[in-house]
């Protein structure tokens, strides 16, 4: 199968359980070099899905390259909710060899080569990612959304060049806003996911988005 994307980042849409199959073929399109990342919701009915998912993808022949915690600098009140979790997410970073590319020392770039995006990132907002744990600003954002500072510092990691190519198999509008915002390709493949053409929200995202999913 011929190449089509550099890397391939995702966030999962929610789900109690994750099938392995539709990631490994989404993965043979990747560069045998490049980096898989992986957003892992977490479910209220089953708080370790995403635990078993990376375990599944280590068995089926990935190579776990790292993991990550992203999470909101300000915690989210959902009043009615029944999860504990509500404001952090773990990422985990795949390739389909020994043999992949991580540019760990990209991330320590502050703003260098963005100066055309209208609103530069706080230096201090941008440094804090550095690492495995990454604060993000709680902007109201729709949060089936990934945020743009998280897109922008795994698309670093992965080493890519102006006009390289990011597969989206679930369609995030947050990585298509960052891709197209500093000049990558952006691919959806088409998985069924409810954040696909989603919009910003307002109206205190949609009520919390139903109380965070109750």
């Amino acid at each position: 199968m011929e190449k089509t994307a550099q890397t391939l980042i995702t966030r999962l849409p929610y789900a109690a359980t994750y099938d392995v199959a539709p990631i490994l073929e989404e993965a043979k399109k990747i560069d045998e070099r490049g980096l898989i990342s992986l957003s892992i919701p977490i479910h209220l009915e089953s708080p370790n899905n995403g635990g078993r998912f990376i375990a599944a993808l280590e068995d089926a022949g990935l190579y776990l390259v790292a993991k990550i915690v992203w999470y909101r600098d300000r915690h989210i009140v959902a009043t009615k909710s029944k999860r504990l979790t509500n404001t952090w997410e773990p990422i985990a970073i795949f390739s389909k060899s020994k043999n992949y590319i991580m540019s760990r020392e990209n991330t320590a770039k502050i703003k260098k080569g963005y100066e055309s995006r209208e609103t530069a990132f706080d230096e201090d907002e941008y440094l804090t990612c550095i690492g495995d744990h990454w604060p993000v600003r709680n902007d109201r954002r729709d949060r089936r959304f990934l945020p743009e500072t998280v897109v922008l510092n795994l698309i670093q990691l992965a080493d890519l060049q102006p006009g390289d190519s990011v597969l989206d198999p679930y369609g995030n509008p947050g990585i298509k806003d960052t891709c197209k915002l500093f000049g990558w390709n952006y691919i959806d493949t088409g998985l069924k996911s409810d954040a696909r053409n989603a919009k910003n929200k307002s109206k205190e995202d949609d009520e919390d988005l139903k109380e965070e999913a109750e």
